[in-house]
């Protein structure tokens, strides 16, 4: 588990889009940002936290609050694709793990 609770993230669209920053651009060039797909549960342009997790049966039930107090309950497989749906929303790519502890038994 990479995202812990009170992780936040805002959802693609809305009025505020924030590119990420980095690399030499041309003047007039447009940023080629890629946005995820929003799932039709979270609304556009909305800042969501992580305000509980929990197992159900072989899931994982997150439970997120957005800046408007909408509540929204999203059921994963694993731990790993809720991180991963929460790394995409907020542009990030998570650390390779299982590289990591296997080089450390070596």
């Amino acid at each position: 588990m990479h995202y812990i609770l009170n992780t936040s993230f805002q959802t693609p669209g809305g009025l505020v889009i924030r590119p990420k920053i980095g690399g030499p651009t041309r003047f007039g060039q447009d940023p080629n940002i890629n946005q995820p797909t929003l799932n039709p549960k979270f609304q556009p342009g909305t800042v969501y936290t992580v305000v509980y997790i929990k197992k159900v049966d072989d899931k994982v039930e997150y439970t997120f609050k957005s800046s408007k107090g909408d509540v929204v309950v999203e059921t994963f497989a694993s731990c790993n694709e809720a991180d991963n749906f929460i790394a995409e929303m907020r542009g990030e790519q998570l650390p390779n793990y299982e590289n990591f502890y296997k080089n450390l038994k070596s």
